[in-house]
């Protein structure tokens, strides 16, 4: 986020809390969700994306299957981007994610929740066939179960 407005950003995550309802959500959730606040970024993993500077997010909540955040810019649900943690301004760790919701709060802020999710390219990597895998993936789909040594998959 750019300098000058963490203050504001605060105080209107601040306003979000006091009006959330903690039931909202929790039957979507496996797992529960923490407040948390810092910096984080996020980066496209489409290649085909010509702006590839990360875009600086504000963290609301985090859960072991997703994050909540603020944004500036709106984000499309359903697209995937990683999230670097930021601490001192440096990546400590990063996550893949898919855009679940995006709530305009105002003019210039967004709500939005992420679930985490395994790369693509990573589940090639690990022998899943590239052209099974789906956007809209359901959770209990199984394509193929078997394990496929590297050599095969190259």
């Amino acid at each position: 986020m750019p300098p000058t407005s963490p203050h504001r950003l605060l105080e209107e995550l601040i306003r979000l809390e006091a009006i959330r309802d903690p039931k909202c959500g929790e039957s979507k959730r496996a797992y529960s969700r923490f407040v948390v606040r810092g910096d984080a970024e996020l980066t496209s993993v489409e290649r085909s994306r010509l702006d590839i500077a990360p875009l600086p997010i504000l963290l609301r909540d985090i859960g072991r299957g997703g994050l909540g955040f603020v944004s500036q810019k709106p984000l499309e649900a359903g697209s995937v981007w990683r999230v670097g943690f930021l601490q001192n301004g440096y990546v400590l760790a990063q996550q893949a994610l898919i855009v679940r919701h995006c709530k305009m709060v105002r003019a210039d802020l967004y709500l939005i929740g992420s679930q985490f999710c395994i790369e693509t390219g990573l589940m090639c990597l690990l022998g899943v066939n590239p052209g099974a895998i789906a956007d809209g993936d359901h959770p209990t789909t199984v394509q193929d179960t078997r394990f496929l040594p590297p050599a095969e998959v190259a």
